[in-house]
């Protein structure tokens, strides 16, 4: 075996049974939580060489006669994979690929839906607020709010950033810079084609847009290369550099990256960019030509022999500088060998990157600096304190080698791996450990860290299944010990056959809210992180999705309200008072009916703006006859225990060309404006459609609204008086 320098101390697995008993008094119970895990042990390579010989010993057992599981390779032009036969003359054919196996789809569809968290928020009173630039204002630029963040001191990508002056929006395939005195639009860029769901972060003069791009084709080239067989596609991230120079927009640098974007986080002017990427797609495997033994065996010799001539450089990300004719001009490797890691228990070949680039510097010498740090694994799940970066995902199953019976078992039991990067050093994030949690974490809220602790609320089992596999979910506190992530204490039972719907840490309070046809919410006194109780309990109908601290001991919750049977109604706005966490309390509450707001499940849509006491949320309604896309604002009074609405702002219909749309009926996304079909019976010239508004940000006394179709203005204690700014075609 390669010598590979053992950087977790610790291999064996940590296995903690205590119980921790709550207080009777206050509202707790004795609870067990259950066993976890120290994650195998990481393994950082020394060389390239390394990196070759562990891919090797991995590869090898794995690959076959369709190439590694779950893949798709060796697709012809027409779509016909294709293995040399027994004599070495290429034979076309039709056999289907094989498909993607559970695990791959569910790690897919986890890092497709990582990428955005969209909104923003005004000063904040409480540890995990955002506290907005300029809050002191001066002369020249008004009051303002900023992106609502986990934590304060670390931005995060959004689809909106304002400096007080100016609006940055992203919409349309475009960014675009809007004079927020002015109400005009002062300039617009166009942004490389295939954009999906950018966001942005933004210093001085400088943004950054990161988006999911189209799928690169990686050129290949040795003995296996072979011209007839198209490679599978990567999936790649377009980073694009924005300069604003006296109220004019300019793309100065476009970079492409292997892999899915999965988030970033920002501190100060330094971004940290986390990818995942699956590069060992580069390699050309093949499929049978014909059914039967005698092709099989042929195609896995001939993916073996893959296997034997791929390179270390064939498994690290890579960059690549794009030109104005969109051609690569330069490209280079993201990580170096020597910052890759591997567990001792294979986790896939796909690696979770995290790159760094000082804005202040501009991006470009940031990517090629080959500066980003690395582990073999999944990642899904970002969080961030502004000295380390978390990265967690579910932990890797070979699923088609396991029987259905211990398949379901293991499906059950499924956990949570979390590695931790240190990022203190603006030149470069650093893997520093990682650590392993029985179940799966809702969303960034579930992880926060305290005093150098990861705590980190779980689910485990199902909700649907009573008796043995109940769902239940857990706290568990992790702290950096003997080289890695290990529990040292955590409480269980929370919310049995039902699952985590909220979470929010502050201080030494963690809040839980679960549901299935109530809402529990807990307060988990977190003050000893080696004995954690349950302090309190409150049950309600519905419950919120979101939970956000305004001071003083309070919660804004945006969720939904539901039937004692656990059927939804609709959008509702609820007031906590948490300043007794043994006996927490709803003493106000506000619903609309057959609605959802984007607050629910992207916490930078919520906007809380505490010196007016307004609450702003983007609403779709459905209710009757008289549905409702828009947003809604509400004023919450602390001491009078109320929430009251103040008004609503609407953005003008978008109007479609084309023929008169199908009817649709009411729900979700639907409801269509069409113009009266001509009395010649032909089409419609136009039809319109009501505008969601995405996004709400405070500056002066105005409430800003974003839209894809532009941005209004309205009048901050009425929301009336709105001035509807379009963005340029």
């Amino acid at each position: 075996m390669r010598p590979i320098r053992n950087i977790a101390a610790v291999a064996a697995v940590a296995v903690l049974a205590a119980g921790c008993a709550g207080d009777d008094d206050s509202g707790g119970s004795s609870l067990a939580f259950p066993n976890m895990q120290l994650a195998s042990s990481l393994q950082r390579f020394e060389s390239c060489d390394e990196v070759r010989a562990w891919a090797h010993d991995e590869l090898a057992p794995r690959v076959g006669a369709y190439g590694l599981p779950g893949g798709e390779y060796g697709i012809l032009d027409g779509g016909i994979a294709i293995a040399e036969d027994a004599e070495g003359v290429p034979a076309p054919t039709s056999a289907p690929m094989v498909p993607d196996d559970a695990a791959g789809a569910a790690e897919g569809a986890d890092r497709s839906a990582a990428p955005a968290e969209p909104g923003t928020t005004g000063p904040g009173e409480e540890s995990g607020q955002a506290s907005p630039s300029g809050q002191e204002g001066s002369a020249t630029t008004p009051v303002h709010s900023d992106t609502n963040v986990q934590e304060e001191g670390v931005d995060e990508p959004d689809i909106v950033k304002t400096d007080g002056d100016r609006i940055l929006a992203l919409a349309q395939g475009k960014l675009h810079l809007v004079s927020a005195a002015d109400a005009r639009v002062l300039d617009s860029v166009d942004l490389p084609e295939a954009f999906y769901a950018g966001e942005m972060l933004a210093s001085g003069d400088r943004v950054l847009v990161v988006a999911n791009a189209t799928y690169a084709i990686p050129e290949l080239d040795g003995p296996t290369a072979r011209p007839d067989i198209v490679p599978p596609q990567l999936p790649t991230t377009r980073v694009v550099q924005v300069d604003v120079q006296d109220d004019q927009l300019s793309v100065s640098e476009t970079f492409e990256l292997d892999g899915n974007y999965v988030s970033a986080r920002m501190t100060d002017d330094v971004v940290r960019l986390v990818l995942h990427a699956d590069p060992e797609y580069r390699l050309p495997f093949v499929t049978p030509a014909n059914p039967g033994d005698e092709a099989a065996a042929r195609a896995e010799e001939m993916n073996q022999q893959v296997v034997d001539e791929a390179t270390a450089e064939d498994f690290m990300p890579r960059w690549r500088r794009i030109g104005s004719g969109d051609e690569t001009v330069d490209e280079g490797v993201l990580v170096q060998c020597d910052q890759a890691h591997a567990p001792q228990t294979f986790s896939g070949f796909g690696m979770v990157a995290v790159v760094s680039v000082d804005l202040s510097e501009g991006m470009s010498s940031g990517i090629t600096a080959a500066n980003g740090a690395g582990v073999m694994a999944g990642g899904q799940t970002v969080y961030a304190s502004p000295t380390h970066l978390y990265v967690a995902a579910p932990e890797w199953v070979d699923w088609q080698a396991l029987p259905d019976a211990e398949a379901r078992t293991v499906a059950e039991d499924y956990g949570t791996d979390i590695h931790r990067f240190d990022i203190s050093d603006p030149n470069a994030a650093t893997y520093e450990m990682s650590g392993h949690v029985d179940g799966t974490v809702l969303n960034q809220f579930a992880l926060d860290e305290q005093d150098d602790n990861l705590r980190v609320a779980t689910t485990t089992g199902t909700p649907w299944i009573e008796g043995e596999g109940e769902s239940e979910s857990h706290v568990v506190v992790l702290a950096p010990e003997g080289g890695g992530l290990t529990q040292v204490g955590g409480v269980s039972g929370l919310g049995r056959g039902e699952s985590i719907q909220s979470v929010r840490f502050l201080g030494d309070v963690g809040y839980v809210v679960t549901f299935e046809q109530t809402d529990p919410l807990y307060t988990i006194d977190l003050s000893d992180p080696t004995d954690p109780r349950v302090a309190g309990e409150l049950e309600m109908l519905g419950y919120s999705a979101y939970l956000h601290p305004i001071g003083d001991g309070r919660l804004i919750g945006v969720g939904q309200d539901a039937t004692e049977t656990g059927s939804q109604l609709g959008t509702q706005v609820s007031l906590f008072d948490v300043r007794d966490p043994a006996a927490p309390t709803r003493v106000a509450q506000t619903a609309l009916p057959n609605a959802s707001s984007g607050a629910e499940w992207d916490h930078r849509a919520f906007l809380w703006w505490p010196e007016t006491g307004l609450v702003a949320i983007p609403v779709s309604s459905y209710d009757g006859n008289q549905p409702f896309e828009g947003l809604v604002g509400y004023q919450v009074d602390v001491d009078g225990a109320a929430i009251t609405e103040v008004g609503r702002v609407q953005h003008p219909n978008q109007v479609q060309p084309g023929p008169v749309p199908l009817p649709v009926e009411p729900g979700a996304g639907a409801g269509t404006s069409a113009s009266p079909p001509p009395e010649d019976g032909g089409f419609a010239p136009t039809y319109e459609y009501p505008t969601p508004i995405l996004r709400s940000l405070v500056i002066g006394g105005q409430l800003w609204t974003v839209s894809d179709a532009g941005l209004a203005a309205s009048d901050l204690a009425t929301l009336g008086s709105t001035n509807f700014v379009p963005f340029t075609s």
